[in-house]
């Protein structure tokens, strides 16, 4: 009997671990819509590519405040957000930005989701890229 309940708590253990590992994979996993770039990273990659293209997925509010030169913009929040990522050639590379990173995770997801293989965001949004001293311009009216 006391080898039976040694087997069957070691079986637990196994069992315990295992679930363990594949929810950490999985959760890593979920999170991976795109790789982040710091904003050096980021600004240098995107202007060394000729097929570019820098996406902010504010809202048209917060656009309004400044924003990466050059930049794109699809409002996440906006109800047309799919169809204007329907829009898009899957065949560019983008580098995709919003305040603070937050709706980027789930924004590069599903842009991976729809196709796009060449996906990349900015570690910590705007708010990183203005702390790192990079400028920002106010979109022209």
């Amino acid at each position: 009997m006391k080898k039976q309940t040694a087997f069957t708590n070691l079986l637990l253990k196994f069992t315990i671990v295992l679930i363990a590992l594949f929810m950490y994979s999985f959760q890593s996993y979920a999170q991976e819509g795109a790789k982040a770039l710091a904003p050096d990273a980021f600004e240098a990659a995107a202007k060394k590519k000729k097929k570019a293209v820098i996406l902010d997925i504010r809202t048209p509010n917060e656009v309004a405040e400044g924003h990466i030169q050059d930049a794109e913009f699809i409002d996440f929040l906006g109800d047309d957000f799919e169809k204007g990522l329907e829009s898009l050639d899957k065949k560019k590379t983008y580098y995709v930005y919003c305040r603070s990173a937050k709706r980027t995770i789930p924004a590069t997801e599903k842009m991976k989701e729809m196709g796009f293989k060449k996906v990349y965001m900015l570690e910590g949004g705007l708010n990183n890229w203005v702390s790192s001293g990079k400028e920002i311009v106010k979109k022209e009216e």
